[in-house]
């Protein structure tokens, strides 16, 4: 008994693990060639700047950003590519629903952002299993499954063989150095997930707080603005 429990453990590590060099190696590509087919790396920073979207990006992206026209996307991580995708190339067709949502579109929602925001999610949810490192076999091949459509929808929109590279990332052999790598990659990946949300939840509130500071103030000067005004 103990031995297939610890056999199971181990064959849901490697699920996870096989899920997170996906995510990181295919996902991730299709996302960099999808912005490709939007934008040139050489164009990508002046397009940036020209919608003013330079000052909401974080230091290490405005690094990848000016590196592009050298190294292209290849050092653009899901968050930032994701971030592009959404706010600066406009002919992508966008969500079904919205940008940003919690749910995964149905299987009916298929435009362009949907299949962005399947990444998204697909990412999210395999960091939120980051601290067992394991995923079971039936949460795997729903995975594998909505992976696997998107490949199919970006290979006929890119004319790149998404599907064969997915299958022969199904197939290939896991060691357990190549576990640890991925695994540890992904615990960074999420880690800095964390401390982006942790700069954007205190930015947020300390607006609130100035604006609960200042408040007072403006009504008052409103009420002073309004009364000169009608004395007049």
């Amino acid at each position: 008994m103990a031995a297939s429990i610890s056999r199971s453990s181990d064959e849901d590590r490697t699920r996870f693990s096989r899920l997170i060099i996906v995510i990181i190696d295919e996902l991730t590509q299709i996302l960099r060639d999808l912005l490709h087919s939007e934008i040139s790396p050489t164009q990508i920073c002046n397009r940036v700047k020209q919608m003013n979207y330079l000052q909401k990006l974080r230091p290490n992206q405005i690094v990848a950003l000016n590196d592009a026209n050298v190294r292209g996307y290849q050092e653009f991580d899901t968050t930032l590519l994701y971030t592009l995708l959404r706010n600066v190339c406009r002919n992508i067709q966008p969500p079904s629903r919205n940008w940003g949502v919690s749910k995964m579109p149905s299987q009916n929602e298929v435009t362009v952002g949907d299949d962005i925001e399947r990444v998204r999610i697909i990412r999210n949810k395999i960091c939120g299993h980051i601290a067992e490192a394991a995923i079971p076999e039936t949460e795997f091949k729903e995975y594998w499954s909505i992976i696997f459509d998107i490949c199919t929808r970006m290979q006929a929109l890119l004319k790149n063989d998404y599907v064969k590279r997915l299958q022969d990332a199904k197939e290939c052999t896991i060691d357990t150095d190549t576990e640890n790598k991925y695994i540890e990659l992904m615990k960074r990946l999420a880690q800095e997930d964390k401390t982006t949300r942790d700069i954007i939840q205190g930015t947020l509130v300390a607006k609130i707080n100035l604006f609960k500071e200042l408040s007072p103030r403006y009504k008052e000067t409103i009420i002073v603005a309004t009364t000169l005004k009608l004395a007049h």
